[in-house]
């Protein structure tokens, strides 16, 4: 894996995927790729999961090494980075809008107030039912969709 972690994190992240090793032969299974990427800290989109997958299944891989899901971890992160770099640090609010577009798959300007809940309830630094049922009031639809650049600069804005 060309990656920079340490050692030590390499370790961590080894422990992380054992929690998914089932057989205890150092592999998870396919359908667990993405799970274990977003637990090992990658935030890959549904789509870029299921090219992995795909390619995998391809391969006839259906339980994948932990140097596989380690490698593949490794470009989602690099080519975030470099996304980054080239986009310019730009605001927090900025940030976090190109961060919910991903989950824009119509590119429409809304998600869905589900689907956003259950992303800050689930991932990173995770939101409680209550926090996060309290950040929505006000800001779904009566389509049950949340205008995510108004609700970014709602939540930056908010003293």
């Amino acid at each position: 894996m060309a990656n920079k972690e340490s050692p030590a994190e390499v370790q961590r992240m080894r422990q992380l995927l054992q929690q998914f090793d089932q057989c205890d032969d150092g592999k998870i299974e396919l359908s667990q790729l993405g799970d274990c990427l977003r637990v090992l800290g990658a935030n890959p989109s549904e789509r870029c999961v299921q090219q992995h997958v795909r390619q995998l299944r391809a391969g006839h891989i259906e339980r994948v090494p932990y140097d596989e899901v380690l490698s593949i971890y490794a470009s989602i992160v690099s080519s975030a980075r470099k996304a980054a770099k080239e986009s310019g640090p730009g605001t927090m609010a900025e940030q976090l809008i190109l961060g919910l577009r991903f989950f824009d798959e119509h590119n429409t300007g809304f998600i869905s107030a589900a689907r956003l809940a259950r992303v800050l309830t689930t991932c990173g630094e995770r939101l409680s039912k209550e926090e996060m049922n309290e950040l929505l009031v006000g800001h779904v639809n009566d389509q049950g969709l949340v205008n995510y650049v108004e609700f970014v600069h709602a939540l930056t804005s908010f003293k």
